[in-house]
């Protein structure tokens, strides 16, 4: 009898095979193919269903019995009684109908998503902003890329991302709304609450931007790496625990 097996490669792929056996041993029948992420996976699954449900591929290939197709039964002609026949119930369907898989459609990893947005909300974080740029920091988080390809970093997530001109909105209006005062007086707030405040830590460095002139916030300085690009200086501050309690640039 054959069977679906998955056997994960020496490079990290999940390779789909059909197998039988035969003399108490698994023999390959056929290499369906190496899935490198869990939407090829399912794209080969349903391809080796396929292969096993197919009758074309005949007795010799795979040792496959086809499976015939099951349908209801023809009611029986009615008599000419005052009341109408009452129609036959439908047949029910075979257990291999009834188990025959799904096509894989999309995949999402929003239980990540879920459990991220959980603690921003816990934090106070959604509250102190909006919904688009939770988003974008919930996508920064998970994969830090640019403004463009943030849409795709949350569509593997399970969420409808907004349009790229709305998350360019979203940006000014965190500077305009001062979010990064907002979401700091959250986390005093929950410092205050359950972290420890008896000692405070408070660490600068600089991040250098390859671009070529200043402006009024990148500028020229002192590199630790010995550059001459323009630059700037972060800090950060945050408690015992090392819960962040403030930010500046």
């Amino acid at each position: 009898m054959a069977f679906i097996r998955r056997v994960r490669t020496a490079s990290g792929a999940t390779a789909v095979q059909i197998a039988a056996y035969r003399a108490g041993r698994q023999e390959i029948v056929k290499h369906v193919g190496s899935a490198h992420t869990d939407a090829e996976l399912g794209v080969l699954m349903e391809r080796a269903r396929e292969l096993l449900g197919d009758p074309a591929q005949g007795v010799l290939d795979l040792g496959v019995e086809p499976t015939p197709r099951v349908l209801p039964l023809a009611a029986a002609p009615g008599g000419q009684g005052v009341l109408p026949a009452m129609p036959a119930p439908p047949a029910r369907r075979s257990a291999a109908a009834r188990d025959r898989g799904g096509r894989v459609l999309a995949t999402g990893s929003r239980l990540l998503y879920d459990a991220l947005l959980g603690v921003a909300t816990a934090l106070g974080f959604t509250a102190a902003t909006d919904e688009v740029f939770c988003d974008l920091v919930i996508a920064r988080i998970v994969e830090p890329t640019s403004l463009l390809d943030a849409g795709r970093v949350l569509t593997d997530l399970g969420r409808r991302p907004a349009s790229y001109p709305t998350m360019n909105r979203t940006l000014r209006k965190a500077v305009k709304g001062d979010y990064r005062d907002r979401v700091a007086a959250a986390c005093f707030a929950h410092a205050s609450t359950v972290g420890d405040l008896t000692l405070c830590l408070y660490d600068v460095t600089t991040l250098y931007f390859e671009a070529e002139h200043e402006d009024d916030l990148r500028k020229v300085g002192y590199s630790k790496e010995r550059r001459v690009d323009p630059q700037v200086v972060v800090g950060l501050l945050v408690d015992r625990q090392g819960f962040p309690l403030e930010i500046g640039c």
